[in-house]
């Protein structure tokens, strides 16, 4: 795959170092530094490199990975999304967005900042430390994804197994709040789950979202 970071922090470095030692093409893009992008992508090796997001419009998957405040920025330096699948690892640490009169999450929020664009949310409820140290827990640990386009979310659950996690799909946007920050009881945000564990949350959230709060809250190592 095609893969452009937006975004060299953390999360996005680690998204795409993982990525290029799979042998996917990684472009790392948005940065304050043009020196330490260069360094990133040099200390990445297996031919990753340096780019800007309107390179965007060549991957096959998007991963947008900037700070909260700085998505706009992003979003405007990248052009249009339209039909692109994007990864969005963003928080928003008031545990969700205000659009109009409505509370929404992160991931439906974002959906609307990007028109067109195939959003799956993805890579945010884990801490970029607890991230990093993937290979070493190879599968053993899940990933929340969510979003309401399933092939899009197939896509970036393939992304999900080369980063080291097991991708367990919560649903569509309407329950996608349980993984928004900050970390609080009845949400996924900030807890390591079993694959086995996180299922049974997402089994129960497409039934009923306070069955599934409970499951989270239960479910805690």
């Amino acid at each position: 795959m095609n893969i452009v970071i937006i975004g060299s922090g953390k999360i996005g470095s680690n998204i795409g170092r993982r990525a290029a030692e799979a042998g996917h093409r990684v472009i790392f893009s948005f940065s304050r530094d043009g020196a330490s992008l260069n360094r990133l992508a040099n200390s990445v090796g297996y031919g990753a490199m340096t780019g800007r997001p309107r390179d965007a419009r060549d991957a096959d998957i998007v991963v947008l990975s900037v700070p909260w405040e700085a998505i706009d920025t992003a979003l405007e330096e990248a052009g249009s999304l339209s039909e692109k699948i994007v990864a969005d690892t963003t928080n928003h640490f008031a545990g969700g967005c205000m659009s109009k009169d409505e509370v929404v999450s992160t991931g439906e929020y974002n959906q609307k900042r990007m028109p067109g664009a195939r959003v799956v949310k993805a890579f945010n409820t884990l801490t970029a430390n607890f991230q990093s140290t993937a290979k070493a827990q190879d599968g053993v640990t899940a990933m929340f994804i969510s979003g309401d386009d399933k092939a899009a979310k197939e896509a970036v659950s393939e992304l999900v197994r080369t980063v080291g996690f097991e991708p367990v799909d919560l649903g569509g946007w309407k329950i996608a709040s349980l993984m928004d920050a900050p970390r609080r009881d009845g949400a996924v945000y900030g807890e390591a789950y079993t694959p086995d564990d996180a299922r049974q949350i997402a089994n129960a959230a497409a039934k009923d979202i306070q069955a599934a709060r409970s499951l989270a809250i239960g479910l805690r190592k």
